[in-house]
């Protein structure tokens, strides 16, 4: 996407407005738009959203010229429009939003009926073609979305609001969004929702619900279990969803809240306390977590030798007093004494009479001899015996040292939660406190009711999702089974696991592009971040998106100043712009595949914030980032805008201010 054109008409103090942008011919790719304070440069920035979305950021929505509206009448409405020209791939596009006014017998102005778009299309022979109504905002979309546009089109007051969300760990959903978005990811996301995102719209889903039991109702049986399951399990992976979504919000208030909080002296060192504390909490919880995973593991190993104590060491105990080794006679069986007693003399020769004595004492070596080899088997059992007790008696120890350690834990958690109950929350919510203290203090607790619920019914969740999908395995597998005897059911079976594998590779190919782009983001970030601040300090990414500054001589986070913050977030835009360019541009066919179309950075009052030192560092390095710049800039800061681009500079403008209700273009 390049622009090559805006024209204003009636567009607040905008009358008939015309400018064409810098297309990047002999390398100049910068446009300059100089205004004082007040003249319209915001205004102008708002109305590419009003173009091509339909909405301003204005509380005034009617963004009819001030002067047109004073001197229309009720018999002569009046139109605005926004008409904005700009390539994308290979076709060219005229995109007009026009909106009617109209004023009624009381002079107040309306909107008459909702703003129109329309848009031509020209193709690369240069055919035209007008987009039907119903597919114009789909064309935008593939434009441009919505929700990404901000990161395009934006100002000196947003850059500073996304600086802070960043430093707060907040609406990082959204940054991960656009770089899925304008990095090449989402597509591959949104395959593996296609192939298994669902119960029932995914593709394997889908075949789920295919499978013939006209002719067997055990398959049908097993069908309505793994369609429950997935129902089931659907459900309550929503619910986690809606979980992590409420703790987010919950932990944004609860962070505001905190850092409101810190702003009172008198509760100041009382917060930080409790916070200190809170973090004690949370260690000892992970230490916690750390042995009951322990116990389970060791649990795994040792569950034959656990189970089975019951009844083995009973037996051993009896076994170990009875003199039994030895007493077989080697290579002599049952049937030796069988024939000594049919034949009724023993190899002695003595005589094995009915009801002797002697008879009666051959008889007994039926006990220990084979098949049974008493003395063997039992020696086999001791041994075999004595190393699972011994085993077991290790995992028990085990065990006792790991829950001595959780007891531990409980009691420092224990300790941790009275202390804040008895000595912090009576005193940041008593009466010695001020009443917006206690009402802020109340929220945060509130906060921290909502996400301990939340936490509590999230492992509840999990454990039920285990259970459901051991449940949906086991059905499963006796299913495909059952299915291998009818021809259709079998063809389901082999075009699930084409799915399956198809779904297992794109996941792989995914997670191993978002690893690799997410490394790149921040490389790329760091290299822009220094340049800017000239500082001992390094950005990191996490695989949340959550970007910390961390301070390399300590190698621990910092907070950022306001002018810090402003330069992560401004790294973070034209980094994203740097890598979809490099990815665009590159010979690598994964790369490409990771690349979407090229894309303007149109700016209002991106160095305000900025002093000298850090000006000339912005504007040397935004050309070099993308295709074409836009700027509106501060008549203050123009001069040193035009002394460090002077080389990029392809077009430059001037606003003129004539009243509060016009403003023209020199």
């Amino acid at each position: 996407m390049l622009l090559e054109s805006i024209k204003l008409h009636n567009f607040r103090q905008y009358k008939d407005t015309s400018l064409d942008f810098a297309q990047d011919i002999q390398g100049k790719n910068v446009t300059i738009i100089i205004g004082e304070n007040g003249s319209g440069k915001t205004t102008f920035l708002q109305s590419f959203f009003w173009c091509l979305y339909g909405i301003t950021n204005f509380k005034d929505q009617v963004v009819l010229n001030k002067d047109e509206a004073y001197n229309m009448t009720p018999e002569t409405p009046r139109d605005v429009y926004v008409e904005l020209k700009l390539k994308h791939g290979d076709n060219q596009y005229t995109i007009t939003r026009k909106q009617k006014f109209k004023k009624d017998n009381s002079n107040n102005v309306k909107a008459d009926g909702n703003s129109v778009c329309e848009i031509v299309k020209k193709d690369s022979t240069g055919n035209d073609s007008f987009i039907e109504a119903t597919k114009r905002e789909m064309t935008i979309n593939s434009i441009l979305r919505n929700e990404l546009a901000r990161y395009f089109f934006f100002d000196g007051e947003r850059i500073e609001t996304m600086g802070k969300e960043i430093s707060g760990y907040k609406k990082t959903e959204e940054f991960a969004e656009a770089v899925e978005g304008l990095l090449g990811l989402k597509g591959m996301q949104k395959a593996i929702e296609h192939l298994n995102g669902g119960p029932k719209n995914s593709v394997i889903g889908k075949y789920n619900q295919q499978y013939d039991s006209s002719s067997d109702s055990e398959v049908k049986r097993l069908t309505d279990i793994i369609t429950d399951c997935d129902d089931k399990i659907y459900s309550m992976e929503k619910r986690i969803d809606e979980i992590e979504s409420e703790n987010k919000k919950a932990e944004e208030i609860k962070y505001n809240k905190q850092e409101e909080l810190k702003e009172y002296q008198s509760s100041k060192e009382l917060q930080e306390e409790k916070e200190k504390f809170e973090k004690e909490i949370k260690s000892e919880n992970l230490n916690k977590a750390d042995a009951q995973k322990d116990i389970c593991r060791e649990f795994n190993i040792q569950s034959t030798s656990f189970l089975s104590a019951g009844l083995i060491k009973p037996a051993f105990d009896i076994l170990v007093k009875l003199k039994i080794s030895g007493s077989d006679i080697p290579n002599i069986t049952d049937k030796t004494i069988q024939y000594l007693i049919d034949h009724k003399r023993c190899l002695c020769g003595t005589c094995l009479s009915e009801g002797s004595a002697e008879l009666e004492e051959v008889k007994k070596w039926f006990e220990v001899l084979p098949p049974k080899s008493i003395g063997n088997m039992v020696n086999d059992f001791k041994m075999t015996a004595r190393t699972r007790l011994n085993a077991l008696n290790d995992f028990i120890a085990f065990r006792d040292q790991k829950l001595a350690k959780i007891g531990e834990c409980d009691d420092q958690i224990t300790n941790a939660e009275d202390y804040i109950h008895n000595n912090i929350d009576p005193k940041l919510n008593g009466s010695d406190v001020e009443e917006i203290v206690r009402t802020i203090s109340s929220k945060i607790s509130e906060c921290e009711r909502t996400i301990k619920k939340n936490n509590q019914d999230r492992s509840e969740l999990d454990r039920n999702i285990g259970g459901t999908k051991k449940e949906r395995e086991s059905a499963e597998n006796q299913r495909k089974e059952l299915a291998l005897k009818n021809k259709a059911n079998r063809q389901i079976e082999i075009y699930k696991a084409y799915a399956g594998q198809i779904f297992d590779k794109l996941l792989n190919k995914y997670n191993e592009s978002e690893k690799e782009v997410r490394a790149r983001l921040e490389n790329n970030m760091n290299e822009i971040f220094k340049t800017i601040n000239n500082g001992d300090l390094t950005v990191h990414i996490n695989n949340k998106y959550q970007i910390d500054v961390i301070a390399n001589n300590v190698n621990g986070k910092v907070e950022t100043s306001e002018g810090q913050s402003i330069s992560v977030i401004f790294s973070f835009i034209t980094s994203m712009i740097k890598m979809s360019r490099e990815n665009r541009l590159s010979s690598d066919k994964d790369k490409q595949e990771l690349s979407s179309d090229i894309y303007p950075l149109v700016m209002d009052a991106p160095l305000s914030k900025f002093d000298k030192k850090h000006i000339k560092a912005v504007c040397e390095t935004i050309p070099h980032l993308t295709e074409q710049v836009v700027i509106f800039i501060k008549d203050t800061d123009g001069d040193l805008a035009k002394e460090y681009m002077s080389d990029k500079i392809g077009k430059s403008h001037h606003f003129r201010k004539i009243s509060e209700t016009e403003t023209v273009l020199e």
